[in-house]
């Protein structure tokens, strides 16, 4: 599956993390979350309302798994 994402254009990793939400959890618990974009005119429009020297549009792939990882209890 084709997806696209805004990164950093620098080359630092910790800018090209996505850390656009931060979501906590009942417990306590929190968690950073990206944008993901499935249409890259609307990536592109989201773009448009950060600074566009500073990032850009990247197309990803993602695959499906066929290693199961899910937590055995």
């Amino acid at each position: 599956m084709r997806a696209y994402i805004i990164k950093f254009k620098g080359k630092t990793i910790w800018q090209n993390m996505l850390r656009d939400y931060k979501f906590t959890f009942n417990d306590g618990d929190e968690i950073y979350v990206g944008t993901l974009f499935f249409r890259k005119k609307d990536a592109n429009k989201y773009l448009e309302t950060l600074n566009k020297e500073l990032y850009e549009v990247v197309g990803v792939t993602i695959d499906k798994s066929k290693i199961d990882n899910r937590k055995k209890c």
